[in-house]
């Protein structure tokens, strides 16, 4: 009986390590705005404002907003989480939004199924 039990944990533990991880979703990282869509209109993001995404493995991602100003520059950041599944993602913070994402190379497109069918475009920093 023994023998038989330490033979099934072993072929346990041999197909858990043949196992490959899940791949971590394409966007993790850190990425830069450099132009929004709405309504078919695309316009680079305005002078002094800069937006970075960074998503993180384990599903925390954090967004700043910089806005320069005439003395310093504001900046606000928002923590939150996200889920991905297939090409849907989730971000949950103050409130909760859902979008399709494609990555392209260093180029990430987030896309928002709204009334005005906003697109972000990002580009990888790091």
């Amino acid at each position: 009986m023994r023998t038989c039990t330490t033979a099934l944990c072993a072929a346990a533990l041999l197909t858990l390590l043949a196992t490959p991880a899940a791949a971590a979703p394409a966007f993790i990282g850190k990425w830069k705005a450099q132009s929004m869509e709405a309504k078919g209109k695309t316009q680079p993001i305005p002078k002094g404002l800069s937006v970075q995404i960074e998503f993180k493995k384990g599903g925390e991602f954090i967004a700043t907003m910089t806005v320069e100003g005439k003395d310093k520059p504001k900046t606000k950041v928002e923590k939150g989480a996200w889920k991905a599944k297939g090409k849907t993602l989730t971000t949950i913070a103050k409130k909760t939004e859902t979008m399709n994402y494609k990555v392209k190379g260093k180029k990430l497109i987030l896309e928002k199924q709204d009334k005005f069918n906003s697109k972000m475009y990002l580009t990888r920093v790091k």
